[in-house]
């Protein structure tokens, strides 16, 4: 795993998360940006969490709060080293709750933002022609300035597309901007 290209980390994979605290030990990111999978924390997917078998919920919970988790332990290391770090997950998701998150959130200097993704033009294309997607996305992050930057609301002059019927995975794609 080489931590210079632009693949994403594969964290359920024991070898990547020691590569990861490595390189995180080494001091070499001055900033560490998360993006834990939130299929389990996501409020849309609980829609249908009851038709899913329970072995498909339990791994997608275990995945989910693995990667979680992990992702929290690095910032945790990012701030005891005076380094930065960005979190990102949909601002709705159930994660925001949970205890490791609750225990960044409450660190000195950290913040969490909301961002629309309409703000910087994520959009796609339905029977009504392009339109934007609102996606309110929460940035946890100890930045002031990377927090002020992506903080972005939607101004409220144009309608979205509803992220129904498979748009959701679509939308986990963010636009250059």
């Amino acid at each position: 795993l080489d931590p210079h290209d632009n693949q994403p980390w594969d964290f359920s994979n024991p070898r990547q998360r020691s590569k990861a605290i490595d390189l995180v030990a080494s001091k070499e990111s001055l900033l560490v940006i998360g993006s834990p999978t939130c299929k389990a924390f996501s409020r849309l997917q609980h829609l249908s969490w009851e038709k899913m078998s329970p072995e498909k919920r339990k791994k997608m919970w275990k995945d989910g709060i693995t990667h979680l988790n992990f992702c929290m332990t690095l910032y945790r290391m990012q701030i005891n080293q005076g380094m930065y770090f960005l979190h990102e997950h949909p601002f709705s998701a159930t994660s925001w709750e949970e205890n490791s998150v609750q225990r960044i959130l409450n660190s000195p200097g950290v913040q969490i933002v909301r961002g629309d993704m309409c703000a910087v033009g994520m959009w796609q294309e339905n029977e009504d022609g392009r339109q934007l997607i609102m996606k309110p996305t929460g940035f946890m992050t100890n930045s002031e300035c990377i927090a002020n930057e992506l903080g972005e609301k939607c101004d409220g002059k144009h309608q979205h597309i509803r992220l129904l019927d498979g748009r959701a995975s679509r939308a986990e794609v963010y636009p250059v901007e």
